[in-house]
């Protein structure tokens, strides 16, 4: 979250509040006074609704990414598996796997993560992983010590795709359009019914507009901010895949 977007938030808030003095003006608060039951009674119906709303947006943005986080955890065990059974293989096959697992961890930390935030995957990241589950595949041991750990390297290499696309899927799991129109749209409603009220207290009326302008505005940049897993403030770090690397080069 940068200093502009906090700054933009505090003068929509300011200018929310500047208004009310402007409206007074236009028309009195005592001319208002009158219907405030009126408008309490849709206020509060305006403002459950928005605010389910944004509450399950704002859940559903979340639990995203906290998929994303545990997919990259869950592609990284994938790797490390696949890591140890190259340690297993005599050589050429086991430098050839431990190279490339590095090499894949190194590629997605150096380069892919970044690439996702614009929902696009690094081409070198699927070669490695296409040449890695190819060499895996090549081995045909035949003692049964060697077959087991053959079919668990077989299983990782299949998880280690399927959570490779499953990250890059996610990376363009964004909320739609329509629902974004829905939510700034609900945002300037309700904000803007806030202002049929009639209140004594010309700045009390303007306290409120500030505070409900400011939470409103808040609570949508950090939907905006956690809207693509890889994207914003708020994204997922190479932890896992960091995390992935020092263990193989404890095993090495």
């Amino acid at each position: 979250m940068s200093i502009w977007n906090v700054l933009v938030i505090v003068a929509l808030a300011l200018l929310a509040a500047a208004g009310v003095f402007v409206l007074e003006r236009m028309v009195p608060a005592k001319r208002r006074e009158m219907h405030n039951d009126v408008f309490g009674f849709v206020y509060a119906i305006v403002g459950v609704a928005y605010a389910v709303l944004l509450g399950l947006v704002v859940v559903a943005a979340w639990n995203t990414l906290d998929q994303a986080q545990s997919n990259t955890y869950t592609e990284t065990n994938a790797l490390l598996q696949l890591d140890w059974y190259g340690y297993s293989l005599p050589q050429p096959a086991h430098g050839e796997i431990e190279n490339m697992v590095k090499e894949y961890a190194e590629e997605v930390i150096d380069n892919e993560l970044s690439l996702l935030g614009h929902q696009e995957s690094s081409p070198k990241a699927w070669n490695v992983y296409t040449q890695l589950e190819a060499i895996v595949r090549a081995q045909q041991p035949t003692a049964p010590a060697a077959v087991a750990r053959y079919e668990q390297a077989l299983d990782g290499a299949a998880d280690l795709g399927d959570a490779r696309r499953e990250r890059i899927n996610q990376a363009a799991e964004g909320i739609p359009a329509p629902l974004w129109t829905a939510l700034i749209l609900g945002g300037a409603i309700t904000v803007g019914f806030a202002y049929f009220f009639g209140m004594k207290s010309t700045s009390a009326h303007a306290v409120v507009m500030f505070s409900l302008t400011l939470l409103i505005a808040c609570l949508l940049l950090v939907v905006y901010e956690i809207n693509y897993p890889f994207d914003g403030a708020i994204k997922i770090s190479p932890e896992a895949f960091e995390l992935a690397l020092q263990r193989m080069k404890l095993l090495n």
